[in-house]
C-alpha cells in the first residue's frame, strides 16, 4: 500500500511541476507577443506607408511560419500543442527574435548605397533564420551567408568575395567541372525599403535539401570587431569567384 501511495504522490507532483512549467511558458509567450504587437503598432506610425505595407505582408506570412515551426514537434510526438510547454517556449523565442527584426525597420534597413562605399556594411536578417554579414572593402564585398530552415533544421552556409557594381553584387564559383557555376546575386535597396535581396542559382552544394539562401535581408545591427575579423579573413586572397 505504501509503495502505491508513493507512486501516486510522485505522479501528482510530476503533474504539478508540469503544470507550473506550462504556465511559465505560456506567460513568457504572452509577454513577448504583447511586446511584438506594441512594436508593430509603433512601427505603423513611424515609417512610410509603402514600407509598412511590406512589413504587414511579411508579418502575416511570418505568423503562419511561427505556428508551423512551433507546433511541428508537438504534432510529431502526438501532443496537443496548447498543452505542451515546448510549443509555447518555441513560439516565445521566435517572437523575441521577430521583435529585434521589426525594430530594425525604424532605421529603414541599410542606407541606399547607389555606389557609395561602405553602405553595404552590416548584419542582416531575413526574419526566417537567415543571416547575412557583409562588408565592402576595395570594391569587393566580403560576405558570410548562413541559414537554418524549417523544423528539421536544414542548414546552409556560404562565404566569399562578391564583385560590386553600384547597388548590385555577384558571387560565382564552380565547385565541379561537370556542373554549372553557382551564383549569388545581391541587390541592395532595389525596392526602396533598405533591404538586400539575395537571389541564388545552383546553390544546392552549399545547403541542405530544404534550405535556401533566397530572401530579403534587413539590416539589424552594425558589424562589430569580431564580425570584421571573421569576414576579412574568411576567404583566401586568390578565391575571388568567377568573372
Amino acid at each position: 500500500m505504501k509503495v502505491v501511495l508513493i507512486t501516486v504522490l510522485g505522479f501528482v507532483l510530476a503533474l504539478m511541476a508540469r503544470g507550473k512549467e506550462l504556465d511559465k511558458a505560456k506567460a513568457e509567450f504572452a509577454a513577448q507577443d504583447k511586446l511584438l504587437n506594441v512594436t508593430y503598432q509603433d512601427l505603423e506610425k513611424s515609417i512610410p506607408e509603402y514600407v509598412f505595407a511590406r512589413v504587414q505582408e511579411d508579418q502575416r506570412k511570418w505568423i503562419d511560419h511561427r505556428d508551423y515551426m512551433s507546433t511541428w514537434d508537438s504534432k510529431r510526438l502526438k501532443k496537443k500543442p496548447e498543452d505542451d510547454p515546448d510549443y509555447w517556449t518555441s513560439a516565445a523565442l521566435m517572437t523575441e527574435s521577430r521583435i529585434t527584426w521589426m525594430k530594425a525597420w525604424k532605421g529603414a534597413g541599410a542606407p541606399s548605397p547607389r555606389g557609395t562605399p561602405g553602405k553595404w556594411d552590416g548584419v542582416y536578417w531575413d526574419g526566417y533564420a537567415g543571416e547575412l554579414r557583409i562588408v565592402e572593402r576595395n570594391g569587393k564585398l566580403y560576405f558570410s551567408l548562413a541559414v537554418v530552415r524549417g523544423p528539421t533544421f536544414h542548414s546552409g552556409i556560404c562565404d566569399g568575395q562578391a564583385e560590386v557594381n553600384g547597388s548590385m553584387a555577384r558571387f560565382s564559383v564552380r565547385y565541379s567541372p561537370d556542373e554549372a557555376p553557382m551564383w549569388l546575386t545581391f541587390l541592395n535597396n532595389r525596392r526602396g525599403d533598405g533591404r538586400i535581396e539575395v537571389i541564388g542559382e545552383n546553390t544546392g552544394f552549399f545547403h541542405g535539401t530544404r534550405a535556401y539562401f533566397e530572401g530579403h535581408y534587413l539590416r539589424v545591427r552594425a558589424l562589430n570587431a569580431k564580425d570584421l575579423k571573421e569576414l576579412l579573413k574568411a576567404v583566401p586572397e586568390d578565391k575571388t569567384g568567377e568573372e
